[in-house]
């Protein structure tokens, strides 16, 4: 059964799980703002931890940092998965122990390093022989034992955009498994240095869950390997990347994009029972939860086509001008009239500042507002304030 959580009534669009009309957040309009519904993270962290092998589910704070929403993901039993000092503090502001985190991310400095190991940070992603060797050096210097996941390159094809792609052979993310096997011989002989978990993350929007069986058909005998070498180890950290339809805002087909998976856990682990499963998920948990409701400010013909410019932009949501990302663009209210072709651009002196090219759209007029979809993940995180435009303000549903 379909469950849209975008739909028109009387004319009018309606957003969330609680259905409310978008027309009510623009009476006093001064700047593009984005309205978030916290109920459909909340649906979906329930989906998830119904899995009843999961240790923990880790939110990805690169996705979405508003601390209302971290602390409300925090109430809901979750830990965070960071990738930087900036992000650890963001989480535990938000009420996140630090037994709750999980730092990861490839450049992470040796003062990064020293202020998560002081701090007895629950796990440390380590992505290089070279990382290995200062946590090394650090936990030596403090004389603290250190807690390790190691993230390995299972160099699987995520079918997805090469630029969220993060386990190619390329890729700059995670170990090979020949480093991975000498990070090992390191940690077995270092009694300050424990190995907790093996990590895995393939990508991000991954539509095809049948990647993740790619993975663990390479992780699962390197697991028990390691684990052979290091008793210590109890975590299998799965990672995340599931995507969302773009196209589409219907809930019950995520829903089932995220059991299809389940499903392929739960036959794939079979004998793993003793293992704690981790995963990192970020934008299936929050992407659906947020709209960016801009104001139409020019409607502009030219020889060749016509133009609707936004008064938000790249600026605000950087994903179509960075990767060519889609995000559905609706009329707040709908209009009689045929509909007509546009590219939907935003205000920035970039070419670049492109949303949407050649999409139709219902009949508008100068000053409508329309909602870019989906914007609760890599949305108000990847803002900047280019040209000195004002970011978008953040309202959640009450």
């Amino acid at each position: 059964m379909s469950r849209m959580l975008l739909q028109y009534h009387n004319q009018e669009l309606h957003f969330g799980l609680k259905s409310v009309r978008l027309s009510d957040y623009v009476k006093n309009y001064q700047q593009p703002l984005i309205v978030y519904d916290l109920e459909v993270i909340k649906e979906r962290i329930g989906w998830i931890q119904d899995w009843k092998q999961l240790g923990k589910l880790h939110f990805a704070v690169k996705a979405n940092f508003n601390l209302d929403i971290l602390k409300f993901i925090k109430n809901m039993n979750c830990g965070a998965d960071v990738v930087s000092v900036g992000e650890i503090k963001r989480a535990l502001e938000a009420g996140f122990k630090t037994c709750d985190i999980i730092f990861s991310g490839v450049g992470k400095s040796k003062e990064e390093l020293s202020w998560a190991i002081e701090r007895d940070i629950y796990q440390i992603n380590v992505e290089s022989l070279s990382e290995i060797q200062k946590i090394l050096l650090i936990a030596k210097k403090l004389n603290k034992i250190v807690s390790l996941g190691l993230r390995i390159n299972p160099e699987i094809n995520a079918e997805t955009h090469k630029s969220i792609s993060t386990a190619l052979k390329d890729s700059k993310f995670g170990l090979d498994f020949a480093s991975a096997n000498e990070a090992i011989q390191i940690i077995s002989k270092n009694s300050l240095l424990q190995l907790k978990a093996l990590s895995f993350h393939l990508g991000s929007q991954i539509m095809n869950v049948n990647v993740f069986k790619k993975a663990l058909a390479v992780m699962k005998p390197f697991y028990i390997t390691a684990k052979s070498k290091c008793p210590e180890l109890e975590r299998f950290d799965l990672g995340g990347g599931l995507g969302i339809d773009y196209n589409n805002s219907d809930s019950a087909e995520d829903q089932m994009r995220w059991q299809q998976l389940q499903a392929l856990f739960e036959a794939e682990l079979k004998g793993f029972g003793s293992a704690h499963f981790i995963l990192e998920i970020g934008r299936f948990l929050v992407a659906r939860s947020g709209v960016l409701i801009s104001r139409i400010e020019i409607i502009k013909q030219t020889p060749h086509k016509k133009f609707l410019i936004l008064d938000a932009g790249m600026t605000h949501l950087l994903r179509p001008a960075l990767y060519g990302s889609y995000h559905q663009i609706l009329p707040l209210k709908l209009r009689d009239g045929a509909d007509q072709i546009y590219d939907i651009v935003g205000p920035i002196c970039e070419s670049t500042d492109v949303l949407a090219v050649g999409r139709r759209c219902s009949q508008v007029e100068e000053e409508d507002f329309v909602a870019i979809c989906d914007v609760g993940a890599y949305g108000s995180v990847m803002a900047s304030r280019y040209n000195l435009r004002d970011e978008a303000l953040e309202i959640i549903i009450k």
